[in-house]
């Protein structure tokens, strides 16, 4: 009996009712519902993608941050790197004008002791020649050796040692 009042119901059109289905007592009602629905739904939705894009975006906004920090910091520590190559190399490069210098005061004194061995005349000695060949400035300047106690820096300049 119940299936014969639905199919009478809810499939014929009969004055002042719209079409009706099954799930619906009034076609109005569930239409009503459905837009209420729909405009909440819409409006949910629309929350929804503004939070996920507004996250989105600061997301991106701290990851690019983030690699900013990173390039500047790559850029900073490949600008230690060579500071500290240039620091290496500035050593390398004293340590072997230190041992340049020591080398030239061994040979000078050496020189010397050759000179006062052989009786060197003072217009044919080394400090004769030296100082003809360098009249504007001194081969070695009165400069203090650190670290090196025992090592005697000759002044060029000075002709008293002859």
């Amino acid at each position: 009996m119940s299936q014969i009042f639905h199919k009478s119901c809810y499939t014929t059109r009969s004055t002042g009712y719209k079409y009706r289905t099954l799930s619906t007592n009034t076609g109005e009602k569930k239409r009503r519902n459905f837009k209420e629905d729909t405009t909440f739904d819409k409006k949910f939705t629309e929350l929804q993608r503004e939070i996920t894009s507004r996250i989105v975006k600061e997301v991106d906004d701290t990851q690019r941050a983030r690699q900013t920090i990173q390039d500047k910091f790559e850029i900073v520590e490949s600008k230690i790197n060579t500071m500290l190559d240039v620091q290496n190399t500035i050593q390398s490069l004293r340590q072997n004008l230190r041992t340049a210098e020591n080398t030239l005061v061994d040979i000078i004194q050496k020189v010397e002791k050759i000179e006062g061995f052989i009786g060197v005349s003072d217009s044919c000695s080394f400090k004769s020649r030296k100082s003809s060949f360098f009249r504007s400035r001194p081969i070695l300047e009165c400069t203090e050796v650190i670290g090196s106690s025992n090592i005697e820096v000759i002044n060029p300049t000075n002709n008293n040692n002859a």
